[in-house]
């Protein structure tokens, strides 16, 4: 980061600040389609036969729901963005897939230490991280093109057209990272795709019934993840005690 960046944030981090308190009075984050996604993964994973990992998941699916709207309080969410291409995030900020990385390792950490509702609700700010990249305006780092009003809309209809919900082929990769650079492409790409059509109620829906079903899937696959990763580390761990 350069040192022009550097005060950026500085002066930016300042400002969040002071307006912080004003913004917990007037606004309750209530991520309630983060909290959509996580559920309809619930069913993903458990359609999709992974039995083990659903049992967990569901039992701690409050403990997640709450990681994820911790995620965007505080003014965290200026973190989350992240460029396919640049692999940068907002100008003066750290990235999404910087602090869904750290989340991540965080919740691994968690477990490990004893703690696995602690570990549940850090895995729940990586989902919710992996979640936003599926937006455009996350992965094109461009808050000012009709974001507000794109997630007001999801909002308003996320539960209303039965497109928009996935219930089973979740998408499972190898890495968290795998799960960061799908999202974004494929939200750069879905942005693209569907730019052109002027009646914007009409290029919303497009959009949300790519976006909102890959968020579900790969959601899914990062739980399931997260289950295979532990016990990796377990079977590890036993090796070297040998």
């Amino acid at each position: 980061m350069s040192a022009i960046e550097r005060s950026y944030s500085y002066i930016y981090k300042k400002l969040t600040r002071a307006v912080n308190p004003f913004k917990k009075k007037i606004i309750k984050t209530e991520c309630i389609v983060h909290k959509f996604i996580n559920n309809q993964s619930l069913f993903i994973l458990k359609n999709d036969g992974y039995t083990e990992v659903y049992n967990i998941m569901s039992s701690y699916i409050e403990d997640i729901n709450d990681g994820a709207v911790w995620a965007d309080q505080d003014f965290k969410s200026s973190n989350h963005f992240y460029n396919p291409n640049t692999k940068k995030g907002m100008y003066g900020s750290s990235n999404a897939k910087r602090e869904c990385i750290a989340y991540y390792k965080r919740a691994l950490m968690e477990y490990f230490s004893g703690d696995i509702k602690t570990s549940m609700f850090y895995l729940g700010a990586a989902c919710h991280l992996i979640q936003d990249l599926t937006i455009p305006q996350h992965a094109n780092v461009e808050l000012l093109n009709s974001h507000r009003r794109y997630e007001n809309w999801v909002i308003k209809m996320y539960n209303v057209h039965k497109k928009f919900k996935v219930y089973d082929s979740g998408i499972y990769l190898d890495s968290i990272t795998a799960y960061v650079e799908l999202n974004s492409k494929n939200a750069v790409a879905t942005y693209n795709m569907y730019t052109d059509i002027t009646n914007e109620h009409l290029r919303f829906f497009k959009i949300t019934s790519n976006i909102l079903v890959m968020a579900q899937k790969t959601t899914a696959g990062l739980m399931c993840n997260f289950f295979y990763d532990i016990k990796r580390i377990k079977a590890l761990k036993e090796v070297r005690k040998k």
